[in-house]
């Protein structure tokens, strides 16, 4: 049995950059990745600008930075537990003071220009000297020609050489910047002390890296998982095309982690290296990233989608997390089943063909403002679903109904209103943690609960008052005469939302092939006396393009002459007869003006209804 101690030592910072430069020391697996910002950005955020003052302030790093030793092949090598950013901080110092202090290169730099060097690009090359050097560097440099002549840059000292004795007073200030008290140097007179666990196993390490930071808020759920999990390894994947999927994106993943470290990192070999429990739902949940874009990559803010999923279907009665052969193939079978099925879910709401047509993709966008937990939530409804073996439509017609409430009362301005709405909303949510998980639970056993409250009076009555809201009938003209709000408004998700229904049940799929605007019935160019809103959905239509630039402010029948496709057929019941529109509006002398808004207002009224009573049909399934 191997004998374990933990060994503490200081070294000299020379002394661990010379350990780094020879990769005797290494980042782990389960270390995360380095985080600190270089230059502080907020108060009290970790930077190592701020470190470094630190270490110039007390020569010792206080707290110690943890090791665990192991012997490859003959050789002692150390991996790193503890410290991660602030072995990087040290290095990067080391490396490029100046991209620590660049703020030390003002005087330097103003110096440069004052020389009125006409080529800017050898300006920037005489900076860049000065700029990229490392500590070792400038600490040693003597007089500025020799070090010029050092780098072979004689063709850039020619430059600057008229003033070479000001550059070397100068380099000498910033050197005693960057001395302790001005006098030692850093890398030989800063200590750091380390601990280093012997003869400790990696799962010990492991642990070791949990204790140390369990209690540290930087630390997140899914970054401590990576050493929780990390000989989790007790499963077989039985799919092997998608086994082979899911390496390349654990191995992207290690990749993308090693990058910008100063560490030698983790390196993923597909052909050796097995897949534990961590790898495998970073991986999943990368890989599906790729193939539905819906499902956003493993972040490390709290706990990442695909844990949260995992850990509310497999959890045992002691809340631990359960990877075996049966639960990750049953897993991998619901996710893919949960994410096919959401795919045909946006498909349904958000049509690529009339939706990239009529409303250049905008309501398409909005999917992704769905956060993490609603995304959770729905995943969730469908899996429970699916084990109630509820066939595939049912399921996408109750998700569709639950979005797209939960996307139109975040359109409602009224904020007491709103709230009012959202308690139909189940994938609202105002409390986390264990309230979220109840949830969840509850959905996986009663999926129906997702859109249990969403009946059709409920659409109705948020549809409606959405109406109401969103007309805001004003006068035509301003004081000075200007025309009011004389710009289209913006169209909001609701509205595009109810036309896009409408056109979806109204239109032949060949029709839908065209370009397509958005229409005012009565032209938005319109005159009139008293107070209306031109821009209210009943006086919208989408139509083809080219009659709406065909049309301009004419009358509402010159549709008739120039819709040789027969578009308007489809649409008549939104179209009013040319009497109706002839009580609503007058032509004469080529300027449009409204001269019933009564009438005006009823025509809307109508074409509302039209709008919201076809939506309701679609989404109950009432055609």
């Amino acid at each position: 049995m191997t004998d374990e101690r933990i060994k503490q030592e200081q070294w000299y910072v020379k002394e661990l950059i010379y350990k780094i430069n020879n990769k005797t020391i290494n980042k782990p697996k389960f270390q995360r990745k380095r985080k600190w910002d270089i230059l502080p950005k907020k108060e009290n955020t970790p930077n190592e600008q701020s470190y470094i003052k630190f270490l110039f302030r007390r020569a010792n790093t206080v707290h110690a930075i943890t090791f665990g030793q192991y012997t490859k092949i003959g050789n002692i090598y150390l991996s790193n537990i503890d410290g991660n950013n602030r072995i990087n901080a040290i290095k990067h110092f080391i490396d490029n003071p100046f991209d620590i202090f660049p703020e030390y290169l003002k005087n330097l730099e103003n110096i440069i220009d004052e020389l009125k060097i006409n080529e800017y690009k050898i300006v920037k090359e005489i900076k860049e000297v000065f700029k990229t050097i490392s500590y070792q560097e400038i600490i040693s440099i003597k007089y500025t020609e020799r070090y010029f002549k050092e780098k072979e840059k004689e063709n850039l000292y020619i430059y600057i050489k008229c003033k070479c004795l000001i550059i070397d007073e100068e380099v000498e200030n910033i050197q005693k910047k960057l001395k302790i008290k001005e006098v030692d140097n850093f890398d030989s007179n800063v200590k750091i002390n380390v601990n280093i666990f012997e003869g400790y196993t990696t799962d010990e390490l492991c642990k070791t890296f949990e204790d140390i930071n369990k209690f540290n808020s930087h630390l997140t759920e899914t970054e401590l998982l990576a050493c929780r999990l990390y000989e989790e390894c007790n499963f077989k994947i039985k799919d092997n095309i998608f086994k082979s999927e899911l390496q390349k994106h654990i191995k992207e993943y290690y990749d993308n982690k090693s990058k910008d470290e100063v560490l030698e990192c983790y390196i993923y070999n597909i052909e050796e290296n097995e897949i534990n429990a961590y790898d495998f739902i970073v991986g999943f949940q990368n890989l599906c990233n790729s193939k539905y874009d819906i499902i956003e990559k493993t972040d490390f803010t709290g706990l990442s989608l695909f844990f949260k999923l995992y850990k509310v279907i497999y959890k045992d009665v002691d809340k631990q997390y359960i990877f075996n052969t049966k639960n990750i193939n049953d897993f991998i079978d619901k996710i893919t089943y949960s994410c096919e099925i959401f795919k045909e879910i946006i498909s349904i709401i958000f049509t690529d063909k009339i939706n990239e047509k009529l409303f250049n993709n905008s309501c398409k966008k909005k999917i992704f403002s769905l956060k993490k937990n609603n995304m959770f939530m729905l995943l969730c409804s469908i899996i429970g679903f699916k084990n109630k073996n509820k066939t595939k439509s049912f399921i996408k017609n109750e998700i569709e109904k639950t979005i797209l409430y939960h996307f139109m009362i975040h359109e409602v301005k009224d904020k007491d209103k709103r709230e009012e709405f959202k308690h139909n909303d189940s994938i609202s949510y105002e409390a986390g943690g264990s309230f979220l998980d109840c949830l969840t639970k509850k959905l996986l056993e009663n999926p129906e609960s997702i859109s249990i409250k969403l009946s059709q009076d409920n659409f109705k009555i948020l549809i409606e008052y959405l109406y109401s809201e969103n007309n805001n009938p004003h006068e035509r003209k301003l004081d000075n005469g200007n025309y009011k709000n004389d710009k289209r408004r913006i169209l909001k998700f609701y509205e595009k939302t109810l036309m896009f229904y409408y056109y979806k049940q109204k239109m032949p799929t060949n029709m839908l092939e065209y370009e397509f605007s958005i229409e005012h019935i009565c032209p938005n160019s319109s005159d009139w006396k008293g107070e209306l809103d031109k821009d209210r959905i009943g006086n919208l239509i989408p139509i083809i393009s080219t009659i709406n630039s065909s049309r301009s402010n004419k009358h509402i029948n010159h549709y008739k002459d120039i819709d040789k496709q027969n578009f308007c057929n489809f649409i008549k019941d939104i179209i009013p007869s040319d009497t109706i529109y002839n009580g609503i509006i007058s032509h004469k002398n080529n300027k449009p003006l409204i001269i019933n808004i009564q009438d005006y207002n009823n025509m809307c009224i109508k074409n509302e209804m039209i709008y919201k009573e076809n939506f309701i049909k679609c989404i109950y399934n009432l055609h």
